[in-house]
């Protein structure tokens, strides 16, 4: 395959980034070019809307990033935008406003695929990742509008959760009282505390950390006050990171401007963030903090060739989220065996029936995470436990899935124990194409969930077969299979409506 040239473009609060990548004959890119320009959109924005002036502001950085593309001949352009955009109540209009005078069509990231991308940029640059991941890792991915904390132990993805504690939210909300009282710092610290005070009392327990990374936007400028490049990763021992953080302390915003050359936008938020690390690296009890240098545009090409260039990642994408859910089954108890021979099944089904039923690989991965979650809501009540692992479902950290995956992943669990979807008023609203998706992998579940309806593991083998008019099913089971055959039948319905074929299960009784 010849070079080809990829133009990232990513809109945060505070800049807007351009990175013009390389991308080799075996699928890895390589950055030609950088260029960022400071807008403060985030920091400018009022009540939730981006003024007009701001707006002309982008639109006029965006104009000058398109020059310099045309200047590469870029094969393709990708522009993603974070928070600033999500949240703002006249986002539509504002992208209308630069597709018509730039010609980008911006997507706006959910914050679950800003941290994936955040993450699958420091995972990828950091050259013994997989190594640092066997013993207790803490990611902290500290952005202008939140905070997302991603644990791993033993080499697995153990959880991740969101705050919204990003250091322009915290600088914006308490900026008021900066002139009111003479403790600012100690002010800021408290209610920093106090949320991730919050985030402690959900985080697994029993993870002895041994090592921290932590990146933002402004993290480049405390790799300068520490004596570092600004754009060269570094390791900062406690020691080094404490004498930055008082130095924070004792010095105003506008000094650092002033004697520090720290762009007054960033200025501010520079405290916020080392507090941040602080109260993490004294929770984790880790004697220095790993400060990368990778930004969300890395993610984002990374992803493009794994997705375009076959391009080998050192933790597949799959891996992370099936890791997940599976820790977040445990958390609410799931029986586990009974998950696995669901998740085992649900997946020989849909392998058997994916081509005639239209299905693809993604596809595949959605009904394993939801064979795998298809219980949690039994955590919080016996009765409807499916509406309440609903819920549940919706309000998790899955970084790699964006909202319409996660919310197709909350409905099958929703949806596969009830008689018919069609009844659900939910349902109803959907989009056609997803109704379709959702009904077909709702239906594998509820044939894959029949075959141990009584939790007792009794089938020691299966194989399934499709014919051109009937999935066949054939077991060996070690007990009676009344109620499973009961099951089954009361639960095959929905699958022959969706997938035109009838299912059939046949049953041998090992003796």
């Amino acid at each position: 395959m010849a070079k080809r040239l990829i133009a990232v473009i990513d809109v945060g609060s505070l800049t807007a980034r351009l990175k013009i990548f390389e991308i080799n004959s075996k699928g890895f890119p390589k950055t030609v070019e950088t260029v960022r320009k400071f807008t403060a959109i985030g920091a400018k924005s009022v009540e939730g809307i981006i003024p007009s002036e701001q707006v002309n502001e982008l639109i006029t950085c965006l104009n000058q990033f398109k020059q310099k593309i045309k200047e590469y001949r870029a094969d393709r352009i990708i522009c993603v935008a974070t928070s600033v955009f999500r949240e703002a109540g006249n986002k539509d209009i504002v992208l209308e406003q630069i597709r018509a005078r730039t010609g980008f069509k911006i997507k706006i990231l959910d914050n679950s695929m800003e941290c994936y991308y955040q993450n699958l940029a420091v995972r990828e640059s950091y050259p013994d990742f997989e190594k640092m991941i066997a013993e207790g890792t803490m990611l902290l991915d500290i952005g202008s509008g939140s905070m997302q904390a991603t644990v791993y132990d033993k080499t697995e993805f153990i959880f991740s959760q969101n705050m919204v504690l990003g250091s322009l939210r915290i600088s914006g909300l308490l900026s008021t009282l900066q002139n009111r009282t003479t403790h600012y710092s100690d002010v800021m610290e408290e209610f920093i505390a106090q949320d991730l005070n919050d985030y402690h009392a959900v985080e697994p327990k029993g993870i002895t950390y041994k090592h921290l990374i932590a990146f933002s936007g402004e993290m480049s400028f405390i790799r300068k006050l520490a004596g570092y490049d600004l754009f060269d990763e570094c390791t900062l021992t406690r020691e080094e990171f404490m004498k930055v953080y008082d130095y924070l302390i004792r010095t105003r915003p506008t000094d650092l401007t002033l004697n520090d050359s720290i762009p007054a936008h960033v200025a501010p938020l520079l405290l916020p963030v080392t507090m941040i690390i602080k109260d993490m690296l004294d929770y984790t009890g880790v004697d220095q903090v790993y400060l990368p240098h990778a930004s969300l545009s890395d993610g984002v090409i990374y992803s493009y060739c794994h997705n375009y260039h076959k391009l080998n990642l050192v933790i597949p994408p799959s891996q992370d989220l099936i890791s997940g859910a599976r820790n977040i089954a445990k958390r609410y108890r799931c029986d586990k065996k009974h998950i696995e021979f669901v998740e085992k099944v649900s997946l020989e089904i849909f392998d058997s029936c994916q081509k005639v039923a239209g299905l693809e690989g993604r596809d595949r991965l959605l009904l394993q995470l939801a064979a795998i979650m298809h219980e949690i809501g039994k955590f919080v009540k016996a009765k409807d436990h499916n509406e309440a692992a609903y819920s549940l479902i919706e309000y998790t950290n899955l970084i790699g899935l964006n909202s319409d995956e996660l919310d197709t992943i909350a409905y099958i669990v929703r949806l596969y124990p009830q008689d018919s979807p069609y009844d659900d008023i939910y349902y109803r609203t959907l989009p056609p194409k997803k109704k379709v998706i959702i009904s077909k992998l709702t239906a594998i579940l509820r044939i894959a969930d029949s075959l141990d309806a009584s939790h007792t593991e009794k089938i020691r083998s299966m194989t399934v077969t499709l014919h051109p008019d009937r999935l066949h099913i054939s077991c060996e089971a070690k007990a009676d299979m009344s109620f499973e055959e009961w099951a089954f039948e009361h639960r095959c319905n929905l699958f022959e409506e969706v997938m035109g074929i009838e299912a059939r299960l046949r049953v041998r009784r090992h003796i």
